[in-house]
């Protein structure tokens, strides 16, 4: 009943005066890397949503597919996961693929709560699933010290260990946001919705539920098209070289007002305060996690729960659903972090091979988009498609459990314990 960005900040206060969570940690939260790079992405976005260039794609586009929504919808997903190898953040990539999802559903008079759920999956369940050309190539030494340091030195991973997991799972991702989960969005947006940099908000259709339409603004001069069009591309491979995202993304907003491709005031504007809000609470809530120790209790009780158990598909999927539910209240780096080391425990306490569930708990905390607390995607899919948290939940449930099943399936037959 209330705003869901004061709601968490709400949260975050509570968990302050019950002394769940220290304040520093709290104050802290509103400068996170992550929180300056989606503000900042958004600034480039509505740069970019400035320009021509998202017009002249949506036409070219919507005349190669002969306006199918099934076509454009397969297109952007594609486009999606392909840009999701190589940039290193989700939230920028999100930012970067919404204005074009947004001017093509204004091009084929379609509510965007059509389309921006998909994308989103597309965007954490799709990007870094061919490991070896992806900016985290170097995963598998990272999960090989852990099993080092936890005593387990039997076998190890290779560069193609979590692709040959991931890539399935993920082809069948797309196949199901693209066939069957449009099918499950609601045709009306729930809430509001807050466009991410574009010229327009969805119009119109559903004026009681915020929808408002911006005026038109006068074409940018040359100089400034061509500036618009160069510090995004100037972005994106920055990002995709590795530079920090938080100043790459923040430096290319400020060149955007600087040379009046952007007002002050449309940068402002476009800085999504309700989304940056949501996040900055629902990640004080997963320290208030992490601080009073919850999380490591719920890391004990699965070690407890597999005492005897010695089938690795049911431990393999165990692990899975484990971190599938804690990501919903964690965060996915948070959950990887904690987990992956009782993994390692777990299954070198019974002299098993840790290398499948190891996987699936870092293919658990991409598919868990649920919640606005798994990752700062969900809270910008929610204001964009202008989704309710129960239509999330419903939604995203089924292909989560779906990637667990057919994920354990492979990981723990190529890997079994």
């Amino acid at each position: 009943k209330l705003p869901m960005s004061f709601t968490a900040l709400g949260a975050m206060i509570l968990l302050v005066f019950t002394g769940c969570l220290d304040a520093k940690t709290a104050v802290a939260t509103f400068g996170s890397s992550t929180v300056v790079t989606m503000a900042a992405m958004f600034v480039v976005a509505a740069g970019l949503s400035r320009t021509q260039m998202i017009n002249h794609i949506t036409r070219l586009l919507y005349k190669i597919t002969d306006g199918s929504f099934t076509k454009v919808l397969a297109c952007y997903m594609l486009v999606t996961c392909l840009l999701g190898q190589f940039v290193p953040s989700i939230v920028a990539l999100f930012a970067l693929v919404h204005p074009l999802v947004q001017s093509m559903c204004d091009r084929m008079n379609i509510s965007p709560s059509k389309m921006m759920y998909p994308i989103a999956v597309a965007t954490v369940s799709t990007s870094f699933i061919v490991e070896p050309i992806g900016p985290y190539a170097a995963w598998y030494v990272t999960q090989n010290g852990f099993m080092e340091s936890y005593g387990w030195t039997g076998t190890q991973l290779n560069m193609w260990s979590e692709t040959s997991v991931f890539l399935p799972v993920g082809i069948l991702t797309l196949l199901w946001a693209i066939f069957v989960m449009p099918r499950m969005l609601p045709d009306q947006p729930e809430r509001p919705i807050s466009a991410i940099g574009g010229q327009t908000l969805w119009i119109d259709p559903y004026p009681a539920i915020g929808g408002r339409k911006l005026q038109e603004k006068e074409p940018l001069s040359p100089v400034r098209e061509v500036l618009g069009y160069g510090v995004f591309a100037v972005v994106i491979i920055c990002l995709m070289l590795g530079f920090s995202s938080w100043q790459v993304t923040l430096a290319g907003a400020i060149v955007l007002v600087v040379t009046g491709v952007l007002t002050e005031r449309e940068a402002i504007d476009n800085l999504n305060l309700s989304t940056v809000l949501l996040y900055v609470g629902v990640s004080a809530f997963g320290e208030g996690l992490a601080q009073t120790g919850a999380a490591e209790m719920v890391g004990d009780a699965i070690a407890k729960v597999l005492e005897g158990v010695t089938n690795g598909y049911i431990i393999g999927f165990v692990f899975y659903m484990v971190s599938f539910l804690m990501t919903s209240l964690l965060y996915n780096r948070a959950v990887s972090t904690v987990l992956t080391p009782v993994a390692v425990i777990t299954c070198t306490s019974i002299g098993c091979d840790p290398r499948g569930p190891v996987i699936l708990c870092a293919l658990a905390t991409m598919s868990s988009l649920i919640t606005p607390m798994a990752t700062a995607v969900v809270p910008m899919a929610m204001d964009a498609g202008g989704y309710s948290a129960k239509t999330m939940f419903k939604v995203g449930i089924l292909p989560g459990i779906l990637r667990g099943v057919v994920g354990t399936l492979i990981a723990m037959t190529l890997f079994p314990m």
